[in-house]
């Protein structure tokens, strides 16, 4: 059986698509060649490593604050602004905070160029999107422990509530945050069935068996628990958003403290907490073991 084609980088569609006898622009071509050696040197793929460490460390966090939440400690924020006030603790606080915004925005460039120049992870136009859009993200977190270092204060929630005030007294406000609703809830689905069906696969070396056995039964745990959390946050985000009230627009801390009231609440709650945890653990896995 002929082996299959492996995905090709975009300057070799390029020049496949141009035919044989089709030279490419040169400068292009060397520019692409330079960038492309700067995303693929040491240095780039440690700081990219770092960043998914850290990821696994904030989500170990939150994982944590939540459960403290699920049994009764009230006085904690369970996301990212509790997890980087955690970090922020003396004596280290400073220099842990400085490490957590260097890796997280490095981390975020990195995957913002793989998208560009080799359409992310899996070579395809879907997966340069998703890489983009992830990258985006980690710059924006990276701007929350940086506020941290400069001495600044978080709220959690405060951004969200002020721009949702705003946004509901327009007249086309509750639209929009209804379709950011609906498309935290697409994000979280699209986790909960990366999860299920294993499609992270993809982020890691070939493993031994017995090891990559526990990495993907932390990866299905980890990626369920992270999409039941966003789809929590899409819930809050609409039905605030059709009450009118921007108060109530309190990021995941807000949508936690909502699941502990229901019937078992605290048990839901401690579930996710763990399942945020395990997440965790394989986002230290990614670091070690992901393809690059």
């Amino acid at each position: 059986m002929a082996a299959p084609d492996e995905p090709l980088r975009p300057a070799a569609r390029a020049a496949k698509a141009l035919g044989p006898d089709t030279p490419l622009d040169p400068t292009i071509e060397s520019s692409a060649g330079t960038a492309r050696t700067a995303l693929e040197s040491r240095p780039f793929t440690i700081l990219a490593r770092s960043g998914w460490a850290v990821t696994g460390l904030l989500h170990l966090l939150i994982g944590g604050l939540a459960i403290a939440l699920a049994v009764g400690n009230r006085d904690v924020r369970a996301d990212e602004v509790g997890a980087f006030e955690a970090l922020a603790s003396p004596p280290l606080g400073g220099v842990l905070l400085a490490a957590v915004t260097i890796s997280l925005a490095g981390l975020g460039v990195w995957m913002i160029a793989d998208a560009v120049l080799n359409q992310g992870p899996m070579h395809r136009p879907t997966s340069a999107v998703s890489s983009a859009a992830q990258g985006l993200m980690y710059l924006a977190i990276a701007v929350l422990p940086l506020i941290l270092l400069l001495g600044g204060e978080l709220q959690s929630g405060g951004a969200a509530r002020r721009l949702s005030a705003m946004l509901i007294g327009t007249p086309f406000g509750a639209v929009v945050l209804v379709l950011v609703g609906l498309g935290v809830a697409v994000a979280g689905g699209y986790f909960v069935v990366k999860g299920v069906l294993r499609r992270f696969s993809w982020e890691l070396r070939p493993l031994p068996p017995r090891r990559g056995r526990a990495v993907r039964i932390a990866g299905l745990i980890g990626y369920v628990a992270r999409g039941v959390a966003f789809l929590l946050l899409a819930g809050l985000i609409i039905v605030e958003t059709l009450e009118a009230d921007a108060e109530g627009m309190t990021g995941l801390d807000g949508a936690f403290s909502a699941v502990r009231e229901v019937f078992l609440g605290p048990v839901i709650l401690s579930l996710i907490g763990a399942g945020l945890i395990v997440y965790g653990v394989y986002g230290f896995a990614r670091a070690r073991l992901s393809r690059i």
